[in-house]
């Protein structure tokens, strides 16, 4: 019972839900609801509905404060993690990688390729996270707080949002060309959804062994998730970027911050 209260209420779906609304409330005012319109069954619809499920399934393996399964043998195993939240991220892409339309591929491929750079850096920001589990010690925390800064300048890019987002220059519509309307719109809350996802991830995982009281954790997990969306949302004015620019940032900035924090974390653990 505890296991179906943590995949479909919290931290599984319904939470995977709520943050998803939240993101695209406080990052995303510009996107507009429509109202209600009729699904077209395709395969498109049915992998966003898996991406969704498969994020919400991912949000249920993190240790998260209060957990109503904290000792179910999949919570917090890096490996299974990133296997669920890669497949949430890629399982949409499919259609437009296979698709007959060049610009559609076009836009699926740069899509694939910015995300991957960008969740490099915030599986590596992750799984060091997960690896440091309670070593909290003064000398530990520049090293967390590198990881968890380098995780967060590479998420935009890792999740598509802000100017790393879809470039619709030559094609509006991107990797949603040909859609129903429906679909469409369930295709875009999904991929809200895998932002929100990632970026609770990345918080939870950086913080949930924090010394403290487990609700006050997750209040300070929910306050950071807030004022990285407020953040996020400085961006949507900005151009944007080209695909070698955004590579560009993943692997010259935020990548080597990562690793910087990763040498600080070892020699430090050698004392």
């Amino acid at each position: 019972m505890n296991i179906l209260f943590a995949l479909f209420l919290y931290p599984g779906l319904l939470l995977a839900l709520v943050l998803a609304a939240l993101f695209r409330m406080v990052a995303e005012p510009h996107v507009k609801q429509r109202g209600a319109s009729r699904f077209a069954f395709s395969g498109a619809l049915l992998l966003g509905v898996a991406s969704i499920a498969l994020m919400a399934f991912g949000l249920a393996l993190l240790p998260w404060p209060l957990h109503p399964a904290p000792n179910w043998p999949w919570v917090g195993r890096l490996a299974l993690l990133w296997v669920v939240i890669e497949g949430a991220f890629l399982l949409p892409l499919l259609p437009g990688l296979r698709s007959a339309a060049p610009l559609v591929v076009r836009a699926a491929s740069r899509e694939v390729q910015l995300g991957v750079a960008g969740r490099v850096v915030v599986w590596l920001a992750i799984g060091l996270a997960l690896a440091q589990g309670g070593a909290w010690a003064l000398m530990n925390l520049p090293g967390r707080a590198g990881l968890l800064l380098a995780g967060l300048l590479a998420l935009p890019a890792a999740a598509g949002v802000g100017p790393f987002g879809a470039e619709r220059s030559l094609n509006m519509t991107g990797t949603e060309q040909g859609l129903d309307d429906a679909t469409a719109r369930l295709l875009r809350f999904a991929r809200t959804t895998r932002a929100a996802g990632l970026l609770a991830a990345l918080i939870v995982a950086s913080l949930h062994t924090v010394p403290t009281q487990p609700l006050f954790a997750l209040l300070i997990m929910l306050a950071l998730f807030v004022v990285v969306l407020l953040l996020l949302r400085q961006t949507l004015a900005l151009p944007r970027l080209t695909l070698p620019g955004a590579l560009r940032w993943c692997w010259w900035r935020a990548l080597p911050l990562a690793v910087v924090a990763l040498v600080y974390l070892s020699v430090v653990g050698m004392r």
